[in-house]
């Protein structure tokens, strides 16, 4: 791979692991004559929320090609400018790094992850040319093991060697995440590409299992664009812990966060548990992303930068659909059954039916109000806004069921998709508001644009329940089932009788989580952070609620004891019949079914 000149360069080294902290020397050969100015992004593409980034810049200096000290003038939170130089200039800065998140940067004991956007200075004037990187190995002995994963440009791609890097411009220099420290590599290939998935913090996962599954899944998605990959080699850089999960996607790789306990056991076989389909869907969303967002954009944030909010509604269709399609991809590569696909189908819509904020936000505002609203979600969330990733999800299915109904199965939301790649993802035209009711008209002949309309830009009901049957499978209503209930499942031993609250257990107790508008316990009083210890007079638990509701009739009246503030509140809840909101579906006519699944 030829390495281009280049006239700015990093260098980049673990300083302190105790405290956290790395180390950037960043070297300006021709720099701003009237005095460089210097910034660092406030957000990651990806990720639309304002994190600023600068705040963990501790110490930051510059010298000439001399010694010389240059003077730096703080311009605002996220820039910096420098005395004018006659010569090169030599800037040192350390980055404090215990962010443990596909956004950030973090180092401990056995490795330290970080993306551009938290390390690398923007040289303004110069964003568009290219840069050298150096990761310099640690020089403590008990890390001598360490390794690199990147995917960022080098002499020898996926080597895992610290030395020299490199990147075209300062957007490829941050869409590369970094990873040293000791890691697992499994290697595979497909379509013609070369993949690894990277495990960083500990397993005991099948990895042939792992191997063999995700091939499936990158060899589908390759295959779905009928057309080269935009990628030669991609990495899935996994940072396993006891319980989180999140996905970051990046030019040719991915940062995942996933529990450990929740890969595949060389014991469970062949058993698809939910925990192992959910790092699968992961994947698969991340990987779909390498063509539907990294490629096809909104206009927004094509070429955004990266110092202030890009405002766009069209998230309903870069996320949105590509939550569609990461389940379905799995049903498509033979990993998952039609049950359990249709099980997890279930599980959205339940999520959605349960959401009040879907009758007060629609789904092109709550796009747009990413920024404050969906990345800052406080506990009226439930109540207040709709997810553009769930309600999007749900409304790609019923545009890809109602193209399937208006052609007579002759199209399909996949014909969108491929479209969107051809017209805006090889030629770099980014996406306006009405690209999808365009594509209908103009590629497929079809208008759907009152169907859009209210589904866009009202909080009307999507249909998903008259289009679902027109493809053989019943919508299906029940009671919950417990607490935790995500639907999914019809239930046979249900509450029979409203709660209307997410708990958590404490000693003595529950603490409340989260109140729905509207249901028994919202119309008690009850509030987020209460801890609810009675209920008619019975010690409560979070499974003991069930018990004791289901012995109480409708329209009587009992008592809540609730602490809050450390003050005793005594509550008056009065039983209401059970909302039934947890949905599954069921094929009834499978010809009709196979139509849209296969």
């Amino acid at each position: 791979m030829h390495k281009p000149q280049s006239h700015i360069h990093y260098q980049v080294k673990v300083l302190s692991i105790a405290g956290h902290i790395l180390q950037v020397k960043l070297t300006i050969d021709k720099p701003e004559k009237s005095g460089q100015i210097l910034s660092l992004p406030a957000w990651i593409p990806g990720s639309y929320m304002i994190r600023d980034f600068a705040k963990n810049i501790i110490t930051l200096n510059a010298e000439d090609d001399y010694g010389q000290q240059i003077i730096i003038n703080k311009l605002d939170k996220q820039s910096w400018q420098l005395a004018s130089c006659p010569t090169r200039i030599h800037v040192y800065y350390q980055v404090y790094a215990f962010d443990l998140s596909v956004r950030g940067a973090y180092v401990n004991d056995e490795y330290a992850f970080f993306n551009g956007t938290n390390m690398f200075l923007a040289v303004e004037g110069q964003t568009d040319q290219p840069s050298s990187i150096e990761l310099i190995k640690p020089e403590d002995n008990a890390l001598g093991h360490w390794q690199v994963a990147t995917t960022m440009p080098s002499t020898q791609p996926l080597s895992h060697s610290f030395g020299e890097y490199w990147a075209k411009n300062y957007d490829e220099l941050i869409d590369h995440p970094v990873l040293l420290g000791e890691f697992n590599t499994i290697k595979f290939n497909t379509s013609g590409v070369e993949f690894e998935l990277i495990l960083a913090g500990g397993h005991q996962a099948d990895t042939q299992r792992l191997k063999q599954d995700l091939t499936k899944v990158c060899k589908h998605q390759i295959g779905f664009f009928n057309d080269n990959p935009p990628i030669t080699h991609y990495q899935f850089i996994t940072l396993l812990t006891d319980n989180a999960f999140g996905g970051l996607e990046h030019i040719s790789s991915t940062a995942l966060m996933f529990s450990r306990k929740d890969l595949p056991s060389p014991y469970q076989k062949q058993k698809m548990t939910d925990g192992y389909q959910l790092f699968l869907s992961l994947c698969s969303h991340e990987f779909l992303h390498t063509w539907h967002v990294k490629r096809i954009k909104p206009e927004a944030l094509f070429a955004a930068t990266l110092d202030s909010e890009k405002y766009t509604e069209q998230l309903w269709i870069y996320e949105g659909f590509t939550s569609y399609y990461d389940d379905l991809s799995l049903l498509r590569s033979g990993l998952v059954t039609e049950a359990e696909y249709l099980k997890v189908m279930a599980k959205n819509l339940t999520r959605l039916v349960r959401n009040q904020g879907r009758l007060k936000q629609s789904i092109t505002e709550s796009s747009f109000d990413a920024w404050t609203k969906f990345y800052k979600q406080d506990e009226g969330a439930i109540n207040n806004i709709v997810s553009y990733y769930n309600k999007g999800a749900v409304l790609a299915m019923c545009l890809d069921l109602s193209i399937r109904l208006g052609s007579d199965q002759k199209s399909s939301l996949d014909d969108v998709m491929r479209y969107l790649w051809q017209a805006h993802g090889k030629t770099n035209i980014p996406t306006n508001n009405q690209v999808i009711d365009k594509i209908l008209k103009e590629q497929l002949g079809l208008d759907l644009s009152e169907f859009l309309s209210s589904a866009l830009y009202s909080t009307a009901e999507l249909p998903f329940e008259n289009l679902l049957n027109k493809y053989g499978v019943k919508v299906n209503y029940s009671a919950k089932a417990s607490i935790d209930d995500k639907g999914g499942d019809t239930n046979s031993e249900p509450f029979l009788f409203d709660f209307g609250a997410q708990v958590t257990d404490k000693e003595v107790g529950v603490v409340i989580n989260q109140v729905t508008e509207h249901s028994s316990a919202y119309k008690a009083g009850l509030q987020v952070g209460d801890v609810l210890i009675a209920l008619n007079n019975w010690q409560v638990s979070k499974t003991e609620i069930k018990h004791i509701l289901n012995n109480l009739r409708v329209e009587q009246t009992v008592e809540l004891i609730v602490l809050r503030d450390k003050k005793v509140k005594k509550l008056i809840f009065t039983v209401n019949p059970v909302i039934t909101d947890s949905i599954s579906l069921k094929i009834f006519d499978q010809e009709l079914a196979s139509s849209w699944l296969k």
